[in-house]
């Protein structure tokens, strides 16, 4: 490190330990240049304010976000629970052909399935399937942890989810159960940004209880067998 540097870094340190220093030395702020991105220099007033209008747009926008994300999640939740009074008094084999329907119509995917064990898959169709061993093993993950798994997965659990579907960028699976023992639910997207690794998933984990209390109250295999 040059002598340059190392004053630079000393002067650094000592204002970052004095924070008054220019106002107890305001002649001093008049005489400061800032370099802008586009080489421009201004002095350090115009930057101070141009610095508090950017921060000002950055916190208006976080705040816009902030509402417009509430008001989304208060809506979807009035949907949840209009569901759950849907489901309450159709058929045993109606609720999950009725709650796939819902989550066609209301959570905006490009892609989503439900993968269950097989006592609990009457018909299979592109969004309900009966999971496989091989998916089990790839998502092998929830036998340690419950939270939903969400980003860029690996290529292989994307290929076993969605076969022959290319373009998927993120993706978020959730455990169907404990140790997802009835099973996976999947969401993906073209979008790399909307299952990103902090995703906000409250709703979505909301969505897989109401599944598994669903799977957890019908017959074990053997004994749908006996009744069948």
């Amino acid at each position: 490190m040059s002598e340059e540097q190392k004053l630079q870094q000393a002067v650094k340190k000592y204002l970052l330990k004095n924070p008054g220093f220019f106002s107890q030395h305001p002649e001093l702020v008049n005489t400061l240049e800032i370099t802008q991105a586009d080489g421009s220099v201004s002095d350090f007033t115009a930057h101070q304010l141009r610095s508090l209008q950017q921060e000002n747009q950055q916190l208006k926008t976080q705040l816009a976000n902030l509402i417009r994300n509430a008001g989304q999640s208060e809506s979807m939740m009035n949907r949840l629970f209009d569901l759950l009074t849907q489901l309450a008094v159709v058929r045993e084999q109606a609720f999950l052909p009725q709650l796939v329907e819902f989550v066609e119509q209301n959570f905006s995917s490009d892609y989503f399935k439900l993968l269950l064990d097989a006592a609990l898959v009457t018909e299979a169709t592109d969004h309900l399937a009966v999971i496989t061993a091989n998916q089990r093993k790839q998502f092998s993950v929830f036998q340690a942890k419950a939270e939903p798994l969400s980003g860029r997965l690996k290529q292989e659990q994307l290929n076993g989810l969605f076969p022959g579907v290319n373009d998927i960028a993120s993706a978020v699976v959730l455990p169907i159960g404990s140790q997802a023992q009835h099973g996976l639910m999947a969401f993906a997207s073209r979008d790399q940004e909307k299952f990103h690794p902090n995703l906000a998933s409250d709703l979505l984990q909301k969505l897989s209880q109401i599944v598994a209390t669903h799977c957890a109250q019908q017959p074990p295999a053997d004994e749908t067998q006996v009744m069948s």
